[in-house]
């Protein structure tokens, strides 16, 4: 599956509209068309590899709102339609410390 996403290309291109190969969504995926992202300094130090190990291209933006498209077959908080947003912290545990 593709989609448009702003990505960074190397660490030191501007970001630009770029086509990005994304998995099929999983029976417990939400698929949300984004309208609001934050991009904060955590994606930017990713995005310019300051950290070390960034893999091109970078998308940064992991505080996300948006428009629920799809859901998939195990999802029951949410159907296409429901706004939706996503934190900074994903597939957690919820049971570490972390």
């Amino acid at each position: 599956m593709t989609t448009t996403a702003f990505a960074a290309q190397s660490a030191t291109s501007p970001l630009a509209a770029a086509t990005i190969q994304r998995r099929d969504p999983l029976p417990t995926d939400v698929e949300i068309e984004i309208l609001f992202c934050g991009v904060c300094h955590s994606d930017v130090h990713m995005a310019r590899n300051e950290w070390g190990g960034a893999v091109y291209p970078v998308v940064p933006g992991h505080e996300i709102l948006g428009r629920v498209t799809r859901v998939g077959a195990n999802v029951t908080r949410f159907e296409a339609g429901d706004l939706a947003a996503v934190g900074c912290m994903v597939d957690s545990c919820r049971t570490c410390a972390n």
